[in-house]
């Protein structure tokens, strides 16, 4: 059995690293436990390392003992104004960890609204990136697919922006309903750019391996679109860890894909491939998935 791992994008991408290095240096500066405004990245098994460290998230009686001069980490999603403004009253020293990518899609959703617009932010409901970004607006809707949106009432101005983890066929798709709703629509989605690559250098893997597997975090939004992706062209597995592999689901195969989401740590995406390699006679290089 011949193991490949996509070559690019596979693993932390440029604003978790930051986040991470973030919270890793802020622990390296204290003797004291750095609190964490939510679940800095959307992946358990990193979260659990750093709370091996002494970093948690903040708790209201944490906040009854008292915080000034403390640290707290804005999570990688990004956090709304309000988070920021008591995270200062109460005197905490704050670490803006959110992935700038995310910042930027705030900052449009805000000039967006006081252009006039309704803006719409194409994401999941409960995910803290989609709701940080409404927050920044007064008026701003979560709206999570197509059909979703076909049951909008129209608009006089409207536009769309995108949490930057989502999957960009199904935002194209909202756009075309969007695109009815309103007497004059702007299209402002912005997928994050290491998505889509992830995304698209998933596809060609999985079109040339006889299965994946998809290695992440249970709640990562781009984890998920990975294993949609994926599923699309064969058998497709997602693990957090290499503990959850079964060798019954390799049973005969010739050809394995590797793929990780953006907050998967290198340490579990070598397990697996190590998982793996006993299983067939040799792991292949990374090759170029991308033309």
């Amino acid at each position: 059995m011949r193991v490949i791992r996509a070559r690019t994008y596979s693993g932390f991408c440029g604003g978790v690293k930051r986040a991470w290095n973030r919270a890793v240096k802020a622990v390296d500066a204290t003797d004291e436990t750095v609190f964490l405004s939510g679940k800095l990245i959307h992946n358990t098994p990193a979260m659990q390392e750093l709370a091996g460290r002494g970093v948690r998230a903040l708790e209201e009686s944490d906040v009854a003992q008292g915080m000034a001069g403390k640290t707290i980490l804005m999570r990688a999603h990004g956090e709304g104004p309000k988070a920021f403004e008591r995270a200062r009253a109460l005197g905490l020293n704050v670490i803006d960890a959110t992935c700038p990518i995310v910042t930027a899609v705030q900052k449009i959703a805000l000039q967006l609204e006081g252009e006039g617009y309704q803006v719409i932010v194409f994401g999941h409901r409960d995910h803290p990136e989609a709701k940080a970004t409404v927050a920044y607006t007064e008026r701003g809707m979560i709206v999570e697919s197509a059909a979703e949106a076909r049951g909008l009432p129209h608009f006089a101005k409207l536009a769309s922006i995108a949490q930057t983890t989502m999957l960009q066929a199904d935002y194209v798709e909202l756009v075309e309903v969007l695109k009815t709703k309103a007497d004059l629509y702007e299209d402002r989605g912005r997928i994050c750019g290491w998505t889509l690559h992830a995304q698209d250098e998933a596809v060609e893997l999985a079109k040339g391996v006889q299965a994946m597997v998809v290695v992440g975090g249970r709640d990562s939004s781009n984890t998920i679109q990975l294993l949609r992706v994926c599923q699309a062209h064969g058998p497709a597995y997602h693990v957090e860890t290499a503990a959850e592999l079964r060798e019954a689901w390799f049973e005969g195969l010739d050809t394995v894909g590797v793929v990780a989401g953006a907050s998967t740590r290198e340490s579990d995406i070598q397990a697996v491939i190590e998982f793996l390699t006993p299983l067939g006679s040799d792991v292949g290089d990374p090759e170029p998935v991308l033309a």
